[in-house]
């Protein structure tokens, strides 16, 4: 599952390097992004403080519409609090995104709905999952901002609901 997202996610980034010009009067956008995972509720329980990588590929409708659509797909790993064993957090989400304010920095939120892999050992589940929150954005161009934000995500694991929230610091690319 791992090495097929990251492959769908280099090929999909690829793509929309390569017709960025052309794609980017569309309203096209992609970004990629990182930070720390931090477990909390049942999760927090048997996992540490961890890491994840996040890559974004998005639409925005004409300038006027503070509302867009993007699809992330994001990879982490937290330590077990018991032995070695690593949980690793695999998937995507179908987020919808509204912009607010008029200024450069603009404060947005960020709510969807997808797919997660959880896996420790070789024991693997993917279930459903759901996910909101809140960022700000800045632009450092023409077509590129940097981003900060900050996640509630919960993957709806059989016994154990594991929710975990990204922060993560990004740069996207294209109409913004």
């Amino acid at each position: 599952m791992k090495r097929n997202l990251l492959s769908c996610l280099a090929v999909l980034a690829i793509a929309a390097l390569v017709t960025r010009p052309a794609r980017a009067q569309e309203g096209l956008y992609f970004g990629v992004g990182g930070g720390g995972t931090a477990p909390v509720g049942d999760f927090s329980n048997g996992a540490s403080f961890g890491w994840h990588g996040l890559a974004i590929i998005g639409y925005k409708p004409g300038a006027p519409s503070p509302a867009s659509f993007r699809i992330d797909g994001l990879y982490g790993e937290n330590d077990a609090e018991a032995g070695s064993d690593k949980f690793k957090l695999a998937g995507g989400l179908a987020n919808g995104v509204y912009e607010f304010g008029h200024s450069k920095a603009r404060a947005y939120l960020v709510g969807g709905i997808g797919l997660f892999s959880v896996k420790i050992g070789s024991n693997s589940n993917t279930k459903f999952a759901a996910g909101g929150g809140a960022g700000v954005n800045f632009p450092v161009g023409s077509d590129s901002k940097i981003f900060f934000e900050a996640r509630y995500i919960s993957v709806f694991t059989e016994n154990v609901n594991t929710a975990f929230i990204p922060l993560t610091a990004g740069i996207t690319f294209g109409v913004q």
